[in-house]
């Protein structure tokens, strides 16, 4: 069941996702199912967590297939659908639905396999191709008029989005939040050094 799940979900992805979405394309669907691939492995988790964090994994924005805004709640629905189909009891289908719904911003996971999944989908934030990823933020944003005035206030965006933010499981807190406090460090020395061009 789980390899069809998938299956059905990517394809969903593939054929249904605007081109537009320059950051929250497939690739970055593939980028947080690998991540969490990793956990499993990392954690040892029992086989049905596994299924159930894989699957909350690809599902987690196929909601924007439908619409950009709240898209975490029309993706935990999709997805909710698509187990019960499969034949999934119900207990399953709430916890993918709260993992889902762990990553919406500001994110909230209550429990574990949820930390593990919000952790996966900002994992970039404490990696060093944070910048290049930012930057597709950016543009997607650009396009769905997000921000007004993007270009002179992204930066102070990212900036005060990384201050708030913290890595939720202990592999993350000791091999991601480092990185992510260089990339902060980063923007603030580019806003610091932008701000006394422009006095």
């Amino acid at each position: 069941m789980l390899d069809d799940i998938k299956v059905d979900l990517f394809n969903m992805l593939e054929s249904d996702l605007s081109s537009h979405l320059y950051y929250h394309g497939i690739h970055h669907t593939r980028d947080v199912h690998n991540v969490c691939l990793f956990y499993i492995d990392h954690y040892n988790l029992d086989a049905k967590s596994a299924e159930l964090l894989e699957i909350a994994a690809v599902g987690h924005d196929v909601g924007f297939i439908k619409t950009y805004k709240d898209h975490e709640e029309v993706g935990a629905k999709i997805t909710a659908e698509l187990m019960r189909q499969y034949g999934y009891v119900s207990e399953d289908v709430e916890q993918v639905v709260e993992m889902i719904m762990a990553t919406k911003i500001p994110q909230n996971p209550g429990a574990f396999l949820s930390e593990l999944l919000c952790d996966a989908d900002l994992d970039y934030l404490g990696r060093d191709d944070f910048k290049t990823i930012g930057a597709t933020l950016k543009k997607e944003w650009q396009h769905y008029d997000i921000f007004p005035n993007l270009d002179e206030v992204f930066d102070t965006i990212q900036i005060s989005f990384l201050s708030g933010h913290h890595f939720h499981n202990p592999y993350a807190i000791k091999h991601r939040a480092p990185v992510k406090l260089k990339n902060l460090q980063a923007l603030e020395g580019a806003a610091d050094t932008s701000n006394s061009l422009t006095t």
